[in-house]
């Protein structure tokens, strides 16, 4: 699937340029919104023709169309404009907020894991959908540095033999860890402790 949401594409007819966006975009014709700019005119003999110019973008999911305008509301109550880009897959709505949102991802984010769980209960997980809300790049800067975390203690483990525990974290932090302890044979993982102060333990088998 592409990321593009909107492009401008031109086409000898209509259904030619309606293809070419489908194309460009990785989307069906049912999934797109088209705007004519430009009718194409057929010239005498093919001279003076002018293409077909079109505008089309995807179609925003209801369930995405909800997400974006609670998350605008908060952000209004505050007196703040926000025009979070959106993206998914077959899992996720992602909402992405660009500018300075420090006072989101202070703390190792808490405030904008406590938003994006306020969202995610107010819109329900549609077929599964999971919303992941993230600010200035925080969330792929947070898995580096937890990626970076279980390697060093995972070296620290080999080479003393003893179990280490790493700081709580929410569910989808310690998917991380467990997932990076995978790429060593010779260690296992487990959670311990209650919501919020369950945290990862890193042992040899």
């Amino acid at each position: 699937m592409s990321d593009l949401q909107e492009i401008e594409v031109e086409g000898a007819t209509l259904e030619e340029a309606k293809l070419r966006a489908e194309g460009r975009l990785g989307a069906l014709s049912e999934e797109l919104e088209v705007t004519v700019l430009h009718e194409g005119k057929q010239g005498l003999f093919g001279l003076f023709s002018r293409p077909w110019r079109i505008r089309a973008q995807r179609k925003q999911n209801v369930v995405d169309s909800a997400a974006v305008d609670l998350l605008q509301a908060f952000f209004v109550a505050l007196g703040i404009e926000v025009a979070p880009s959106v993206r998914r897959d077959e899992d996720h709505i992602f909402l992405d907020l660009e500018g300075d949102f420090e006072w989101l991802t202070r703390r190792r984010g808490e405030a904008l894991d406590a938003l994006q769980y306020l969202l995610s209960a107010a819109i329900g997980r549609h077929g599964g959908e999971r919303i992941v809300l993230d600010a200035g790049g925080f969330r792929a800067a947070r898995q580096r540095s937890l990626e970076k975390l279980a390697r060093e203690a995972a070296q620290h483990v080999l080479e003393s033999g003893e179990p280490t525990a790493l700081e709580s974290m929410p569910a989808a932090e310690r998917r991380i860890v467990h997932s990076v302890i995978q790429e060593y044979p010779d260690l296992m993982t487990q959670s311990r402790g209650e919501e919020p102060h369950r945290q990862v333990v890193i042992q040899r088998r």
